[in-house]
């Protein structure tokens, strides 16, 4: 026989042998290696890796040798105490040990009798397996937290090991039903987890889902937002272009013809006209750069809407005579009074007003109206003309927003004025509403009267 181990797991202290010559005894085995493992201070999940390495050779022994013997010893692995356990049987020896160290034997119809998991599941598993029989030596450390156990250790607890049960096979069992409750026990709660982290991923698939629909929201917005500065450019190079060669064109005629003062004086009031277009475009555009920054001041003091009004209509009375409208308020307007800024009131009104001529047919009706209500002042601007396009009406106080332009060019401007309006209008502290019924439109702005709360 070979030694019973190794020289490098000596000094060894004997624990206990089990002979191993039924089934009763492979449980028993398999029972003293779960109380000595305990002993060891050994997790429940170790003790119970060991225990079923131990009871699979064990029955090894019994299977291919007619019994053998199972010991077990406290020794040492390296600088720590382990447990170690030998099982030996008097057999012909394992034919196939070779096969069985070089891979699974197990997928190749070679019987391992254990041998590949009790090598897996310990530290150490040295085997020595010939005619004068088979020897097995499974070495598993201490954890490194366990307490040294001296001499006088060992020998008390072996002291408190006490009998077998008189009935090995039922204790073990009633041991493998408490793990497999306990195993159950793990698997439910394990599964609670997993249905608790399901739950968060589903939440988070939603936000995520939300925020892809928010952000596809924010693309086709960014998307829209350069279409229209595209169409924005666009009419204000033909806005641009016409003033420009009108002004071209009449700076030729007057260098031709010095000597011709009734043209001069005509040409000078085109130029004028021309010129003053262009700047109030330019204008425009300065106040679209100033909103965007958040550069919009207004000054603050009490102004009469009649006065505000009669400026407005003073602005577009050329061009609601070219086109033929007619332009009406009440004869009997009150002069209701606002706290805001004179020329950006005029604005807002001006703007509305240009808004219902460009977009009413030749001959149309513009009417403007106020009234007031619990404090506010409602002002309204309506017409008869071509009304609001449904798909326009979310974007109508955009930047840039503008209805068709038609053939004629009648319709011209650069898309501002209404953005304008909301931005002046809400730093007044109050709001702009559009509404359309398909043919004309309406214009509500509410503003705080004078000596109100706002």
């Amino acid at each position: 026989m070979p030694e019973p181990f190794p020289l490098e797991f000596a000094p060894l202290h004997h624990l206990l042998t089990v002979s191993v010559r039924s089934e009763l005894d492979v449980i028993a085995s398999r029972l003293r290696a779960r109380q000595i493992t305990n002993l060891c201070a050994f997790g429940h999940h170790e003790q119970t890796r060991i225990a079923t390495a131990v009871s699979e050779l064990a029955r090894n022994a019994l299977v291919y040798a007619a019994g053998g013997k199972v010991r077990f010893f406290i020794g040492r692995l390296g600088s720590r105490q382990a447990l170690v356990v030998t099982i030996d049987d008097q057999g012909a020896g394992i034919a196939t040990l070779d096969r069985i160290l070089g891979e699974d034997g197990a997928s190749h119809g070679v019987k391992s009798g254990g041998i590949p998991a009790a090598r897996r599941l310990m530290d150490r598993c040295d085997i020595d397996s010939g005619s004068h029989g088979t020897h097995i030596v499974l070495v598993k450390a201490f954890a490194a937290q366990a307490p040294v156990l001296d001499a006088g250790a060992i020998d008390t607890a072996l002291s408190q090991l006490g009998e077998l049960p008189s009935n090995v096979a039922l204790s073990e069992a009633h041991q493998q039903n408490r793990e497999l409750t306990d195993a159950l026990a793990a698997l439910q709660a394990k599964q609670a987890e997993l249905l608790e982290m399901s739950a968060r991923l589903e939440a988070t698939n939603r936000q995520v889902e939300a925020l892809n629909v928010l952000l596809n929201e924010k693309a086709q917005s960014l998307v829209s937002a350069d279409r229209r500065k595209d169409e924005f450019l666009s009419i204000l190079s033909h806005e641009l272009r016409s003033p420009l060669s009108a002004v071209s064109m009449a700076a030729h005629l007057l260098e031709s013809s010095p000597d011709n003062p009734s043209q001069g004086v005509r040409l000078g009031q085109l130029i004028k006209r021309q010129t003053g277009h262009m700047s109030r475009m330019v204008e425009d555009l300065l106040d679209v750069s100033r909103v965007s920054r958040g550069l919009v001041s207004i000054s603050r003091a009490p102004v009469g809407m009649r006065e505000v009004v009669d400026a407005a209509f003073e602005q577009h009375a050329p061009a609601a005579r070219a086109k033929g409208h007619t332009v009406s308020q009440p004869d009997a307007l009150q002069d209701w009074t606002v706290e805001g800024d004179r020329t950006r009131l005029v604005q807002i009104v001006a703007n509305l007003l240009g808004n219902a001529i460009r977009y009413t047919p030749d001959g149309g009706r513009i009417e403007l109206s106020m009234q007031s209500d619990d404090g506010w002042l409602l002002m309204r601007v309506s017409d008869n003309g071509i009304g609001i396009p449904p798909d326009l009406m979310p974007h109508l106080f955009d930047l840039y927003t503008q209805a068709e332009r038609s053939s004629d060019s009648k319709n011209s401007g650069l898309g501002l004025g209404l953005a304008l309006v909301k931005s002046l209008v809400e730093a007044h502290g109050g709001s702009v509403s559009a509404s359309s019924g398909g043919h004309g439109s309406q214009f509500e702005v509410r503003l705080k009267l004078a000596g109100q709360q706002p």
